[in-house]
């Protein structure tokens, strides 16, 4: 099948231009690859084959470039190449900047197989930009904020400094000091106050008592 196939794509060359000419397997540049940053000596690779081959050429232009100007890397090489290195491209004479590549393959008669691939960015004299990589979906989602429990202060209890032997005697002997100041000053003042009772009372006392005993004389 596929003898056949290439046979309608030789027969039909001469008289179109058909977009199945562009597959894949034919020509075909796998790197550097869109988006790349390149510098110096560059490998090109890729693939320029076809069942009526007769040569490849590379060029290079600006991207994008509405003059569609091309500069030859490699003006006509007659050698097939299958998934392997089409030329080497030395960067170091072209300004920094973005370009484009294009391979083209082309059969013993017809038009040629095209391959382009842009955005390839030339950085011999400046910094190659690292990309910054897209906000991952967890990493897009808020991060919820947590509450960091304080510690419950730990209970103390009161401490009372238990005193020392010498301390003990001191304080039983004042305390015993001043009790017995306040038992004295109770009996002192009891005393004085049955003193005061008894100069008070004793005056009726001795007039009932001789009352009493005038009565028991005048009885008998």
């Amino acid at each position: 099948m596929h003898w056949l196939l290439s046979a309608l794509v030789i027969l039909a060359a001469p008289f179109t231009y058909s977009p199945w000419l562009q597959a894949p397997g034919f020509a075909d540049i796998t790197r550097p690859v869109s988006g790349e940053a390149v510098r110096g000596i560059v490998t090109l690779e890729g693939t320029a084959n076809h069942p009526a081959f007769d040569h490849f050429d590379l060029a290079f232009g600006y991207d994008p470039d509405p003059t569609d100007t091309w500069f030859p890397i490699v003006d006509s090489d007659r050698s097939k190449v299958v998934e392997g290195r089409l030329a080497v491209w030395d960067t170091s004479a072209v300004a920094d900047g973005v370009y484009r590549l294009r391979l083209r393959v082309w059969p013993a008669e017809g038009q040629p197989l095209v391959a382009v691939v842009g955005g390839v960015r030339v950085r011999n004299r400046s910094a190659i930009e690292t990309p910054t990589p897209g906000p991952t979906a967890e990493a897009a989602l808020p991060t919820p904020m947590l509450e960091t429990p304080t510690p419950s202060p730990m209970p103390t209890e009161a401490v009372v400094a238990a005193p020392e032997p010498g301390g003990r005697v001191r304080s039983a002997f004042v305390a015993g000091g001043v009790l017995g100041s306040v038992a004295l000053a109770v009996t002192g003042a009891y005393a004085g106050w049955r003193a005061a009772q008894r100069a008070a009372w004793g005056a009726p006392r001795t007039v009932h008592r001789a009352e009493r005993r005038r009565r028991r004389r005048d009885r008998t």
